[in-house]
Order: C-alpha cells, then sequence, then structure tokens
C-alpha cells in the first residue's frame, strides 16, 4: 500500500487580526470573532487561549448587568441575529443594540484598567 500526503489547508486563506482592546469597536470585533480564535485553541495556539482566558476575565470583572449578559451571551455566544435575540428577550432590537453597546463599554473599561493594548491572531478563511 502507498501513502498519500494531503494539504488540508490548501483551500484557506490566512490573514492576521488586530483587536485594539481600548476601543469599544476592537472589543466587539474580539466578541465576533471568539468563536474562529476558540478554534485556533485546538490547533495548538496557546495565544489563542490566553486570549479567550482573558475575555471571559473582562466579561466577569465588567459588572454586567443579567440583560447585558444575556445579549452578549445570545449575539456573540450563540450567534443570532439582534432580531432573534430581542424576540427571544422580550424586547425591541434597538433595546438589543443599546445593551449591547453599553455592555461593550463595560467590558473596554476593564481592558483599559488592565492596560491592554492591541492583541493580533492568526485567522483562517476558508475561501
Amino acid at each position: 500500500m502507498g501513502a498519500c500526503n494531503v494539504d488540508l489547508t490548501q483551500d484557506t486563506r490566512k490573514y492576521t487580526q488586530k483587536y485594539a482592546l481600548n476601543d469599544v469597536a476592537g472589543v466587539k470585533y474580539l466578541l465576533r470573532d471568539r468563536h474562529r480564535i476558540a478554534s485556533r485553541r485546538f490547533r495548538g495556539d496557546t495565544a489563542a487561549s490566553d486570549i479567550l482566558i482573558d475575555l471571559h476575565s473582562a466579561i466577569e470583572s465588567a459588572g454586567l448587568t443579567d440583560r447585558q449578559a444575556e445579549a452578549i451571551a445570545l449575539v456573540y455566544g450563540l450567534d443570532v441575529t439582534q432580531t432573534e435575540a430581542a424576540r427571544v428577550m422580550g424586547i425591541a432590537q434597538k433595546n438589543v443594540s443599546e445593551t449591547i453597546d453599553t455592555a461593550a463599554e463595560k467590558i473596554c473599561a476593564v481592558f483599559k484598567r488592565w492596560d491592554y493594548g492591541e492583541v493580533t491572531v492568526e485567522l483562517e478563511e476558508a475561501e
């Protein structure tokens, strides 16, 4: 029997993503991409694990209300739309957006207290 080498990554494109964690938009981007960052842990990327641990600690330290934590969990954890999150939460989509904005500001404030700047992650995207 012969052996065959197969390149499993031939259809992927690698790129570097920077997240400015002292900025609300950067925190939202990190929340948005956390599932892709989590997948890096299983390929030996310990930096990805560190980033996710720090993100979890920041969320826990931010003093989010139950409503803010629920909105973050639905939109960024379960990847549902803000409209679907609004239906689940029994509020308007605009309120979900405002709740997420406030939560992201609180998380950003934690990263600022910790004197975080930017983190960089190498991600892969299927073409």
